[in-house]
């Protein structure tokens, strides 16, 4: 009996695992599908539309209708889209609108699912060095610096000067007044772009100068004592939003 009742019990334990990894299959499945509507911009379409059909929905985002249907399949399979069989409309509920679409800003998880494929593209890198040790180089992750910069700006664009410039006692106000700004590593100029607009008297320009020489080592660097009339944010030349401006 007791033979018995541990093999039941083992054999409900291998079914409710297997249960389990097939779920995360289907939802690793998933995320790859999330990401791709994120890139193309379907859950931005649909969220501005009422239920609508598949044509309808591709001419919005202007893509192939083709992919949409197939698309719209799995979302609605995964219980991310609401499907109306009657009509044949397809419509994306507010509740999951505000988690997947870029008016979400830093909680648009959509975007998010996009390290899932970043991932998958150094899967074979990662097998061989398990057999063969070593590493995977950063220049293997091709993405990653449009995935951060894109993560980034979502942050700073809810968060920025209303809550991390203030962290700073007295920023806000000598931006206004006038200090000479160098962000450092800026990546895509996102963040100094946004500095700019958001004050005023801001002056947004190319660093065209060549680098000043370096110092000693225990030298200050000073700045002048004079006053400047504007903010002036320095960028390299590389640092301009994805679509080219300032």
């Amino acid at each position: 009996m007791t033979n018995t009742v541990e093999a039941a019990v083992e054999g409900r334990a291998v079914e409710a695992f297997a249960e389990r990894m097939v779920g995360v299959l289907n939802d690793a499945s998933l995320a790859l599908m999330a990401s791709i509507g994120h890139q193309v911009g379907l859950f931005d379409a649909m969220a501005g539309l009422a239920p609508a059909t598949s044509d309808q929905i591709a001419r919005t985002a202007q893509l192939h209708e083709r992919y949409v249907r197939e698309w719209l399949g799995v979302m609605t399979t995964a219980g991310v889209v609401v499907h109306d069989p009657a009509d044949g409309t397809y419509h994306l509920p507010t509740a999951h609108a505000a988690s997947l679409t870029r008016a979400a800003g830093p909680g648009n998880l959509a975007a998010v699912m996009q390290f899932i494929p970043l991932l998958a593209t150094v899967d074979s890198s990662v097998v061989r060095c398990f057999r063969e040790g070593g590493g995977v180089p950063y220049s293997e992750f091709h993405d990653f610096h449009r995935l951060m910069a894109e993560d980034s700006a979502a942050l700073q664009d809810v968060a920025l000067t209303g809550a991390i410039v203030p962290l700073v006692d007295g920023l806000a106000g000598r931006l206004d007044e006038g200090i000479d700004v160098a962000d450092i590593g800026c990546g895509s100029g996102h963040a100094i772009n946004r500095l700019a607009q958001t004050f005023p008297t801001a002056v947004s320009s190319a660093m065209t100068s060549p680098p000043r020489p370096s110092k000693p080592p225990g030298t200050r660097l000073r700045s002048s004592s004079s006053p400047t009339p504007r903010s002036k944010f320095a960028m390299s030349p590389t640092c301009r939003n994805p679509d080219g401006s300032t």
